[in-house]
């Protein structure tokens, strides 16, 4: 059972497009293979199943130890490896005849963390995405960026082995859809002051991706559950979460699996599974894997 994690985060926003907008990653496997990609695809890792991240396993703060067998398995950054080869593999594939092609598609590559690697460079002043905000925690007036994070850009149309490095931000994405479609306006002053990725297409005949490297990522590790542990307590993150979807369930009717038919009761540590993959299906019904025959 996969769940977006953008979906949830930006739920008030997404969510008359959750049911319809959201696919698994075969699906897009598929699009592209067939030419069928829509203009914009954006490709999020699982986070919490199954982890072809690089982070590690998000599932911990439900509890101190507590492993949630097909659910958090422990994580290995060489998950986010073998994952990013599959995008990059498919992206490469994409010789349809008409529609989306890799002549025509852009690849783009974002970290949001650099790994605990430092930054021996000063975060550069930015202007504050909405001067007229007040100041945030400790002050902070949003005028400066973050450590820097990698970034690549993959086209026919970019030259091989071009290391850019002019300044770009998070919001170089939003500058650069923006002025690829004519969206209008800038959100903020912050997109509004981004580098594009517009300068990176120079090459006056494209590059065939049949001669672009082919990585080989090494085999991801697997690890051990370690069912025991679910037996142990959920922590307050974990009850606070678990509970919020129980009061969410309740005021809108809708069934759970999993819950304790006593309303005021702990939800047990075994029954986390089950509560989270229908709570997920309800919101993300293309992710919820198909009904066995």
């Amino acid at each position: 059972m996969q769940v977006s994690l953008t979906g949830i985060i930006h739920h008030q926003r997404l969510a008359d497009r959750l049911a319809t907008h959201f696919v698994p990653f075969a699906q897009f496997e598929a699009d592209a293979a067939n030419g069928a990609l829509p203009d914009f695809s954006l490709i999020e890792p699982a986070l919490a199943t199954g982890h072809n991240d690089y982070h590690p396993a998000e599932g911990r703060a439900l509890g101190h130890g507590v492993v949630l067998p097909g659910v958090d398995p422990p994580s290995s950054i060489l998950g986010g490896e073998a994952f990013l080869a599959r995008i990059y593999e498919a992206y490469r594939g994409m010789q349809s005849g008409t529609g989306s092609s890799v002549w025509n598609t852009t690849l783009l590559i974002g970290w949001d963390e650099p790994g605990g690697t430092y930054d021996h460079v000063p975060p550069p002043a930015v202007p504050a995405p909405d001067p007229a905000a007040p100041p945030g925690e400790y002050g902070f007036t949003f005028d400066r960026s973050g450590y820097r994070v990698p970034a690549i850009v993959i086209s026919p149309w970019v030259a091989e082995g071009q290391v850019f490095n002019q300044e770009h931000r998070h919001t170089s994405l939003i500058a650069t859809l923006r002025e690829q479609w004519n969206l209008g306006d800038p959100f903020t002053a912050r997109d509004a002051a981004a580098r594009t990725f517009s300068h990176a297409f120079t090459p006056q005949a494209p590059r065939d991706p049949r001669s672009w490297p082919v990585p080989t990522p090494r085999p991801v590790p697997a690890f051990n559950e370690d069912n025991v542990a679910l037996g142990k307590a959920v922590s307050a993150l974990g009850r606070t979460f678990l509970n919020g979807l129980r009061q969410h369930a309740q005021e809108n009717d809708i069934k759970l699996d999993g819950l304790p038919d006593d309303p005021t009761a702990d939800i047990p540590p075994a029954q986390i599974v089950t509560v989270l993959r229908s709570a997920a299906a309800m919101y993300f019904p293309l992710l919820a894997p198909a009904p066995a025959k």
